[in-house]
């Protein structure tokens, strides 16, 4: 073959290769571009969470959690998620100041927070814990529980004296959480009105007790409402709370509950119980004041009709 004809096919062959590939760059540009223009799913979005751990885990961090599920969530839906653990006076503080969240995640007793809320339903449970009662000895039947021979965890933004009065106990003495703990293994109070954190502080102590749950009351709710004013985030908000709650069957991580049962141990006494009376929703300043007045005033039926 002359070399002058060889050279042309050679350069032809090179010019169709060159063809080819610009018309499978454009073809891709076309299907995928375009995909990401019109799909809202494969733009960058990012939600922010606020974490206020209003009362007591379990184990692990809540705010870890949201952001495992986040991980989970970015994997379905393609946005991402920034979890920020805030105390509920920072929440209120920044609320106050316009600074507003996507997402908050707070307890039920948690208020000042309710006027951000935009979603229809104002809050979804995601995770809850409980009240009950604890003794350092196995198959304990807490038939001798008295205010003089119990002490309280008093617990953090929680309304424990809600759960006291309810059980009979508004006259024992209320300690710290870690305090109330060690004042129970030290043999000073034969019982503990405490929380599903007390129950993992004894499994970590590796000692024998028993529990008893309490059923008349609960407030330890842990709720999330969505507080951004996009639609589209919004959209995404709701997204993310359905992954949420299909993650249930690991709540466990946590160490709190949800309506899946989860545990095999003592923790399992504290599932599936109906409460008497619950505080679930989003309140505001007065009502949270009225419950805290009531609870110093032992006024049980104010309460009840507060909460029904």
């Amino acid at each position: 073959m002359p070399h002058k004809k060889k050279q042309i096919i050679i350069r032809a062959v090179f010019f169709a290769l060159c063809f080819i590939v610009l018309v499978s760059a454009f073809a891709a540009f076309s299907v995928y571009g375009k995909g990401a223009a019109e799909d809202p799913n494969r733009e960058l979005t990012v939600l922010e969470i606020w974490q206020i751990d209003s009362f007591e885990g379990g184990k692990g961090s809540r705010a870890g959690y949201l952001k495992s599920v986040g991980d989970i969530f970015h994997d379905k839906y393609g946005a991402f998620v920034n979890v920020k653990s805030l105390t509920a006076e920072a929440a209120r503080e920044n609320l106050v100041k316009q600074v507003t969240p996507d997402m908050i995640s707070y307890g039920a007793g948690t208020y000042g927070i309710e006027s951000a809320i935009t979603s229809k339903d104002p809050y979804v449970t995601w995770a809850h814990g409980g009240y009950c009662l604890l003794t350092l000895s196995e198959n304990a039947e807490f038939s001798d529980v008295s205010p003089e021979n119990t002490v309280i965890n008093a617990g953090k933004d929680n309304l424990t004296g809600c759960a006291a009065l309810f059980c009979g106990l508004e006259n024992a003495v209320m300690e710290k959480p870690t305090s109330a703990y060690l004042k129970l293994i030290a043999g000073d109070y034969k019982y503990l009105l405490g929380t599903q954190r007390d129950i993992f502080r004894l499994k970590t102590r590796e000692v024998v007790f028993s529990v008893s749950p309490l059923t008349q009351f609960n407030d330890l709710y842990q709720n999330i409402s969505v507080t951004s004013k996009d639609a589209k985030k919004r959209y995404f908000c709701g997204k993310y709370i359905e992954v949420l709650l299909s993650e249930s069957d690991k709540i466990s991580r946590t160490g709190l509950m949800s309506d899946i049962k989860v545990y095999d141990d003592e923790m399992s006494a504290m599932e599936g119980i109906e409460y008497e009376y619950t505080l679930k929703s989003p309140v505001s300043e007065s009502v949270r004041k009225e419950l805290e007045r009531a609870v110093a005033n032992n006024d049980i039926n104010f309460i009840k009709n507060l909460l029904k």
